[in-house]
């Protein structure tokens, strides 16, 4: 009993899986973001070092800001 009913799963993923794939096949990405870093490589990951440099940048100048008030 265990056999057929492990045999019916593996089947029933087999064929799930052959939709997904076919599902992929067919599928484009339009989206700018995507864009972005595929077609623009610098633009790209220059916008998103600027972006982590400016959190860091105010992080840094926050917690400047916490310490100066701690020692007045």
């Amino acid at each position: 009993m265990n056999f057929l009913i492990r045999n019916y799963f593996f089947a029933a993923d087999v064929w799930a899986g052959n939709i997904q794939n076919e599902m992929d096949a067919r599928y484009q990405e339009k989206s700018m973001l995507t864009n972005l870093f595929t077609e623009h490589k610098f633009l790209g990951w220059a916008g998103l070092l600027s972006i982590f440099v400016a959190i860091c940048a105010i992080f840094y100048f926050q917690f400047q800001a916490w310490e100066q008030e701690d020692h007045e």
